[in-house]
């Protein structure tokens, strides 16, 4: 239900298609690209026509409205367009700027307003031009006097009343309305500020504490109810009321732009139609789609009958990183990321989220969290600060925890260090529960370490933590370290991941270190609010390479300088694809100076297991007994195989199982040629494949290895 929802809302929030941002800001339903192609031609009255059926009250509502659609407009161009300048040009060049004068017959049905303010007058007058018998009762001797703040009577007074010229509207100014029951009409309208005892079907009320362009929409909105009423006997479905205390505008006055400067302002509108996420977001622009589009396709996808499942839905909602860029470029604020991690979660709860796209980075989490890698390690009772590197820093270098942690002791020796994972593959995979658990027990250590400040390295964890620990205060690790200069240091781009967008603070820290190291430093277009993703975040490496591959790509191409980066994952995804790329931490351990090639999937998790071996010599634990590891078969494999099974996320270990596996159970094929056998085995969710030769002792050499989501149901025998 909720996520039906979240799709009703996209749809009626996407503007691409529609009008543009500043028609979607404006209050009122006036058409702007039209407006101003008609100023920019030079028909003035054209313009002006649009203008008066958009806003009722045109020489008031110039000089009032705060122009919202300046604040979108400052999106895409740098100084606004002045609407209200044009639409006091529109008035000043119209041929004419008297009202319409309509011939309609008279309509049945007697109206009553009561109360001579905006919303009273706004409503008066949109009934009585479609020419219905319309009395406006006010108690005070005048109309409107709450615009005697901001205008003189002189000014506004002829600008309402004017529009009333052709039409049978009657006022009785003076005239209070204490009792409905009193009034002998078809329908009844309070205006703001309106007070009088009764009500019935016929009654309809504003809400109280408008402001002037509220009161008027609020107005024209409540006319519209009228005659649906009149004409049918039943009210019309309405949106919520507003309420609440609008403070007052400022009012314009001033010459008028003269013809030629009109049209040069008005010609600066790029008459845009918002397409920012599908011109920004690679998921967007591979799949083509509006959020509209992708939201139907979704809401497919969350069908509950697996048979009639929308598969473009599940792939859209499984290739998202969940970086943020979309609802940060959208006008609206249209948050597709969240829209679709809520849709993953709904789905795993469902049993209907393909649990193979996620299982890779939830057994890397489990190891992250296991015995062979997770590490908790307390110098004191009480301490003042936790360091949390994350579950990569180390995969990535040991170092980057290990250099790293001796800096914060000679700085702090009661600092405690937590290796875990922070719980965003779980956040990732929908697996909601997982995702609380591991919650649960990161806070059970940081009770135990005394409640410190957690420094984190990793802006990802920054982020999970922020969001979802928000009890823990967390401060990232860069502000407490220094950098030195380095001998022949050249220029260089920060690249900010995508998590650190929020974090104006991490990458402040980042850029002072990375000048202390002395390296010149270049911004990229897509930097700070705008930081897109490397292409790790959200598992969509599993489901759509394609989009993941041209990310990545996208990001390396940003500049052809090296990149400075603070997160393990991008500098290990830029240096894969031939990038030159290194993490702050070098700059500030003084190691990495020359190209480092990524390590491996396997290789990640060797690192993480010498890390904890590491740790526990120099700061022993009781989680020394828990380090005792079965011996596994040696694999022997040239490097192309072994980085193509990493690309493939196919770890030593599992091809190890499934050959020890299928030799215990002499399950394999033998090449009669080569001698070479290949076996399978089903892991989890995945099943793989290995062409091997075995060699004296425990040692097979790999030549072939590949996965796939496939469950093989027949049994081969084979000669041992």
């Amino acid at each position: 239900m909720e996520q039906n929802t979240a799709v009703n809302e996209i749809e009626l929030r996407c503007l691409h298609g529609r009008e543009a941002p500043c028609s979607g800001a404006c209050p009122f339903p006036l058409n702007v690209r039209d407006f101003l192609t008609k100023i920019k031609k030079g028909s003035f009255h054209g313009a002006f026509n649009l203008y008066r059926e958009a806003v009722v009250f045109p020489d008031l509502v110039w000089r009032i409205c705060p122009a919202p659609c300046r604040d979108v407009c400052r999106a895409v161009l740098e100084k606004a367009v002045d609407m209200p300048a044009l639409e006091q040009a529109a008035l000043a060049y119209a041929r004419s700027t008297a009202p319409i004068q309509y011939n309609l017959p008279a309509k049945s049905g007697r109206i009553a307003v009561v109360g001579a303010g905006l919303s009273g007058l706004s409503c008066a007058l949109r009934l009585s031009v479609l020419n219905y018998s319309v009395t406006v009762f006010e108690k005070q001797d005048r109309i409107c006097p709450e615009l005697e703040e901001l205008l003189p009577r002189d000014v506004f007074e002829p600008a309402l009343m004017g529009e009333f010229r052709f039409t049978a509207c009657s006022f009785l100014t003076g005239h209070p309305v204490t009792e409905l029951a009193d009034l002998d009409f078809d329908a009844v309208y309070l205006s703001s500020g309106a007070v009088s005892a009764g009500d019935g079907a016929h009654v309809f009320r504003s809400p109280e504490g408008l402001s002037p362009v509220e009161a008027l929409v609020e107005g024209v909105r409540a006319a519209d109810g009228i005659e649906w009423y009149l004409r049918t006997g039943r009210k019309k479905p309405l949106p919520a009321e507003r309420s609440g205390s609008a403070p007052l505008p400022a009012a314009r006055e001033g010459e008028a732009l003269s013809k030629a400067e009109a049209r040069q302002e008005a010609g600066r509108c790029t008459r845009c139609d918002c397409s920012a996420c599908m011109q920004e977001c690679m998921l967007m622009r591979q799949y083509g789609q509006t959020p509209r589009d992708l939201s139907k396709d979704v809401g497919l996808a969350l069908n509950v009958f697996p048979e009639t499942q929308g598969r473009a839905g599940m792939r859209e909602i499984g290739a998202c990183n969940f970086c943020g860029l979309c609802k940060t470029i959208c006008p609206s604020g249209i948050d597709i990321g969240a829209f679709l991690l809520r849709s993953r979660t709904e789905l795993c709860s469902k049993g209907l989220l393909p649990p193979a796209h996620h299982e890779f980075w939830l057994r890397d989490m489990a190891f992250s969290n296991g015995p062979q890698a997770s590490y908790f390690y307390r110098p004191q009772p009480v301490c003042r600060f936790l360091f949390f590197p994350g579950c990569q820093s180390g995969g990535s270098d040991p170092r980057y925890v290990t250099m790293t942690y001796k800096k914060l002791l000679a700085r702090d020796p009661g600092t405690a260090l937590l290796l875990r994972c922070c719980g965003a593959p779980a956040l990732w995979a929908g697996e909601a529960e997982a995702f609380r658990q591991e919650h649960t027990a990161i806070l059970s250590f940081w009770e135990q370490a005394g409640r410190p400040v957690v420094l984190v390295s990793c802006p990802s964890c920054c982020r999970i933590f922020r969001e979802y620990m928000p009890d823990i205060p967390v401060k990232i690790v860069y502000e407490l370290l220094e950098a030195e200069a380095q001998a022949g240091a050249q220029e260089a781009a920060v690249f900010d991941p995508c998590s650190s967008r929020d974090f104006p603070e991490i990458q402040a820290a980042v850029r002072r270190l990375a000048a202390q190291s002395g390296i010149r430093l270049e911004e990229l277009q897509y930097a700070g609010e705008k930081a897109q993703c490397c292409s790790w975040g959200g598992h969509g490496y599993a489901v759509n390479p394609v989009v993941t591959r041209a990310q990545a790509r996208e990001q390396a191409e940003q500049s052809p300088l090296p990149y400075i980066t603070y997160c393990t994952n991008c500098r290990d995804i830029f240096s894969g694809r031939g990038k030159s790329c290194r993490h702050i931490l070098d700059l500030v351990n003084g190691i990495n100076d020359g190209p480092r090639r990524p390590p491996t999937a396997t290789e990640r998790r060797n690192n993480r297991r010498a890390l904890k071996r590491e740790l526990l010599t120099a700061y022993p634990t009781e989680e020394a007994e828990k380090m005792e590891e079965r011996p596994m078969l040696q694999l022997m494999m040239e490097d192309q195989v072994a980085a193509r099974m990493s690309e493939d996320l196919i770890l030593e270990e599992d091809l190890a199982q499934a050959i020890e596996t299928c030799e215990s159970e002499q399950k394999y094929l033998i090449d009669p040629q080569s001698g070479r056998r290949v076996c399978h085995l089903k892991i989890g969710y995945v099943t793989y494949w290995v062409e091997y030769a075995r060699r004296e002792g425990s040692v097979c050499i790999v030549y072939n290895a590949y996965s796939h989501r496939m469950t093989i149901k027949e049994e081969y025998g084979a000669e041992g």
